[in-house]
């Protein structure tokens, strides 16, 4: 039978759609019981409030937490640093910050993992921070307002490393007293951030306009980074408040032509997964991975980040050649390990083809071997 284009086309379509279903059945992914917790009410001298939610790999695959970002930073959240296996259970903990923040909340915590079929997953904690009332000037301050921000959190996403990016954040009081507001000290603001029309006073429910700078070029790292900015003022209610600038670096390309492109630098890695087989917990394990430059320019790797504090992987050159090899040496510290684990290293590099990248790492430990680390994190 002869097939006509389209009769070519809809048969090739249903050929990669099928094994894209198949691949995806065969993946991992987190089942959450619950993505939504509700602390009710909290006193703002608990200082901290904890909730961890619960998960399973309700896959056939293991699944890696690769980062786990929140949308303020009140609140930091901790997770399972291993690889979590088919029908392997772990947990993302939030910690949220009640100090000096009163009111409403709702704030989402953003899961990245390395599962095709689920990359992000969302969670949610809300509730509604008070003081307890001891005396009348405590109700009377309580009762007067607090200053306020149109953006609790400052997102720079992307943020290119060639590029100044500016915000303008609206602020308003809506206390009782006219405010005024201290200089920022220049050591609390790093070199990369610039603050500015920021308003030196504010009459009660007055509002104002300021800019908040970002240097991609400055920036340390590629990836996420974020800083917490407190804004002090001789306000009796709100005597201090915070804004939060997070951002997500990246390297800026240029629009290449398909002829340019094949004169860029690219990197190949030679077996990215390298599997240990069974190992026994408490040694320094040491592979090697194999970098190649396989185009016209020099390759330069930019930044190397393994998702454990248990790898470190180096390289013997930091540029390579156009049609070089070079090795990398990598080191797994397995105190502490048990089960199978599945953990990345994330390499950046300026090939514009595939700027970021991951080599892993693979070992099966013996579920019932334990050993107390003392400087391992508790």
């Amino acid at each position: 039978m002869k097939l006509t284009h389209s009769l070519y086309k809809k048969v090739l379509s249903l050929f990669f759609w099928g094994m894209s279903t198949a691949a995806f059945s065969q993946a991992g992914f987190l089942q959450f019981d619950v993505k939504t917790h509700d602390f009710g009410t909290l006193e703002e001298t608990m200082k901290f409030a904890y909730h961890r939610f619960e998960f399973k790999n309700a896959g056939t695959t293991p699944v890696k937490i690769n980062r786990a970002e929140s949308s303020c930073g009140c609140t930091v959240p901790t997770w399972s640093k291993d690889s979590i296996g088919p029908g392997e259970s772990g947990f993302i903990e939030a910690k949220y910050e009640t100090t000096n923040r009163f009111g409403q909340f709702d704030k989402t915590i953003t899961i990245y993992t390395n599962s095709p079929v689920q990359p992000i997953t969302y969670l949610n904690i809300k509730g509604n921070v008070i003081k307890p009332v001891e005396d009348e000037t405590q109700t009377y301050q309580q009762a007067a307002g607090y200053i306020g921000y149109d953006q609790s959190n400052i997102a720079f996403d992307p943020l290119f490393d060639n590029q100044i990016a500016t915000r303008e954040i609206r602020i308003i009081n809506n206390t009782s007293y006219p405010t005024t507001f201290y200089d920022f000290d220049p050591l609390q603001l790093p070199s990369f951030i610039k603050i500015k029309n920021f308003p030196k006073t504010l009459e009660p429910g007055e509002f104002a306009k300021f800019l908040v700078e970002i240097d991609g070029n400055k920036a340390p790292g590629y990836g996420f980074g974020g800083y917490e900015i407190t804004v002090f003022s001789d306000n009796a209610a709100t005597p201090y408040s915070m804004i939060y600038v997070s951002y997500q670096r990246k390297q800026y390309f240029p629009k290449y032509s398909e002829r340019q492109l094949k004169k860029q630098p690219k990197l190949v890695v030679e077996n990215p997964i390298y599997d240990f087989g069974k190992l026994r917990a408490g040694d320094l394990e040491v592979c090697e991975f194999k970098f190649t430059n396989t185009g016209k320019k020099p390759l330069e790797i930019k930044q190397i980040s393994p998702d454990c504090p248990c790898i470190s992987l180096t390289p013997s050159k930091k540029i390579i050649q156009p049609g070089e090899t070079i090795t990398a040496k990598a080191i797994f510290d397995t105190v502490t390990k048990n089960g199978k684990k599945t953990m990345g290293v994330r390499i950046v590099s300026n090939d514009p083809f595939e700027p970021e990248r991951y080599v892993w790492l693979k070992a099966e430990f013996d579920n019932n071997y334990k050993i107390d680390c003392p400087t391992c994190p508790k």
